[in-house]
């Protein structure tokens, strides 16, 4: 155990900024008349919370509108939103603001939230009565705010040996059990559920929106995906429960980005896995809307790679080859399972991810009629088409088509269709050399996405990768699994990721 002499080297700094030690710093009582401000916003707020931002009903869910944030000035309480707080400070020079969820300290001169020892401790110091009332409204309205207020439910003292552990501890706390948090269903939501619990796991993800990603705080998009889904990581990895959470936000957020998604209707989870990833796409700074430029935003890189068509004409030899963005891969499984009904090769056998990819990227003869060749003077000729992956993304997903769709019927293909815990994608490729570094297009297993039941009526789960282990996640019920139960099952969505983020896997 550290002794005092230890922890006292490592204690806080004095001042939470230099903007706030020079406010601070102020002779003339200037220092204490904004000690005085700090805590009398503080009241204001937890007031405000205890009798004005009442949960209320929308769409017919529970909403609670204070979770909001609004940022209340400090020198003339005034309160604002993202935007409107930056205008407010270049216009009145008044750079410190209280928000309004779980009134932290955010200095605009720093664009970011500060902490301050000396303030915390007046903040501790205000009645007993009022710090009940605030335990009690925020544990009722934001979980979140739990571990924030297990600090304030004992009175500090100048020589508490608890103090000091606090001090010495506070960025060091322990995480609870993490990666075995269920979703709750919200009325035929396991589409999305599916789809989240794959972001959420994934390390890459993990980094982005756990880091410096997306900035919710300065954020002043109506109804942001991306806020909503960094909410949902947080809300993943900072509450010390394990029972399961509801993704209400995200869930409001894409009701009002699209007219098909809303309601409670079952919708299908690849369409909402392309859905998400093009609003991610959207809601980060610097992105393209053309993704043929080559977007530099962190969603493009991650999610998006590149398809090249390859069409020869049979008559001159003359290749027309063009390149679209791809966000997955829908591979066919009708045509192994025609093969084998056809008592084609691998007849026997099960039908196997390599080989959908191999029927994916083979050449496949054009009717005559089809193709119009600039070589043979723009007239119709056969011709041979060929698809091959041009650039791997890093979250690479990949789609096993199980519903077939023809005038008279719609339905869906049962099975098992054999899947690797890892692959390498380079037979796949524009660029296929044996001498290539083959390490640079392997790619790992990380979830594997289940749909049970017919076209009209079923339900998804899925299973994820958590660290060395496999859970599998069906709303909020969390189950540990084996290998071999993931291998086994009849998966609709394969998620794989890129083994070495370090190298490149363009052509």
């Amino acid at each position: 155990m550290a002794s005092v002499a230890c922890v006292s080297l490592l204690s806080e700094a004095e001042f939470g900024c230099e903007h706030l030690a020079t406010q601070l710093s102020q002779d003339g009582g200037a220092g204490d008349q904004f000690k005085t401000s700090f805590i009398k916003t503080h009241n204001s707020l937890s007031n405000r919370a205890r009798s004005g931002d009442l949960p209320t009903t929308q769409n017919g869910l529970r909403t609670i509108s204070f979770l909001k944030p609004r940022y209340m000035c400090l020198t003339c309480s005034d309160a604002f939103v993202n935007g409107d707080r930056e205008a407010h400070t270049e216009k009145t020079g008044h750079q410190f603001y209280m928000e309004s969820r779980c009134r932290t300290l955010f200095c605009q001169g720093c664009g970011d939230f500060v902490y301050d020892y000396g303030l915390e401790r007046l903040r501790s110091s205000t009645p007993e009565s009022t710090l009940k009332r605030l335990n009690t409204i925020l544990l009722e309205f934001s979980p979140k705010a739990k571990t924030y207020l297990v600090t304030q439910k004992r009175r500090f003292s100048e020589s508490s040996t608890d103090e000091l552990y606090v001090r010495s501890n506070a960025n060091k706390r322990p995480c609870a059990k993490q990666g075995v948090r269920g979703l709750f269903n919200l009325g035929q939501t396991c589409y999305l559920n599916v789809i989240l619990q794959t972001l959420l796991h994934d390390p890459i993800l993990n980094t982005y929106f756990l880091g410096n990603g997306h900035q919710s705080h300065d954020c002043t998009t109506s109804d942001c995906i991306g806020c909503a889904v960094a909410e949902a990581f947080a809300e993943f990895n900072s509450s010390e429960k394990a029972e399961g959470f509801a993704a209400l936000s995200l869930l409001l957020a894409s009701w009002r980005a699209s007219s098909t998604l809303a309601g409670y209707q079952q919708q299908d989870a690849h369409e909402y896995y392309q859905f998400l990833v093009d609003k991610l796409h959207t809601s980060s700074d610097g992105h393209h809307e053309n993704h043929e430029k080559g977007c530099p935003c962190f969603f493009h890189r991650t999610f998006y790679g590149k398809l090249r068509s390859s069409v020869t004409c049979d008559k001159c030899g003359n290749v027309t080859r063009t390149e679209d963005p791809m966000v997955d891969l829908s591979l066919d499984v009708q045509v192994q399972a025609k093969k084998r009904a056809m008592g084609g090769a691998g007849a026997s056998s099960t039908p196997t991810l390599s080989g959908c990819l191999e029927s994916f990227t083979s050449p496949e003869k054009l009717l005559a009629g089809v193709y119009n060749c600039s070589g043979c003077g723009g007239s119709a000729q056969k011709a041979t088409k060929q698809l091959r992956i041009k650039k791997l993304p890093a979250i690479l997903c990949m789609q096993l088509k199980r519903y077939e769709h023809t005038f008279s019927v719609s339905e869906k293909l049962e099975g098992k269709i054999d899947f690797p815990l890892s692959i390498n994608m380079l037979p796949y490729t524009t660029n296929p050399k044996p001498g290539l570094d083959k390490s640079k297009y392997v790619y790992d297993l990380s979830s594997a996405v289940v749909h049970k039941g017919k076209l009209d009526a079923g339900h998804y789960y899925v299973y994820c990768r958590q660290g060395n282990e496999w859970i599998l996640f069906n709303d909020d019920q969390v189950t540990p699994v084996t290998e071999a139960e993931v291998l086994n099952a009849d998966a609709y969505l394969l998620f794989y990721s890129l083994r070495s983020l370090a190298t490149s896997s363009s052509q």
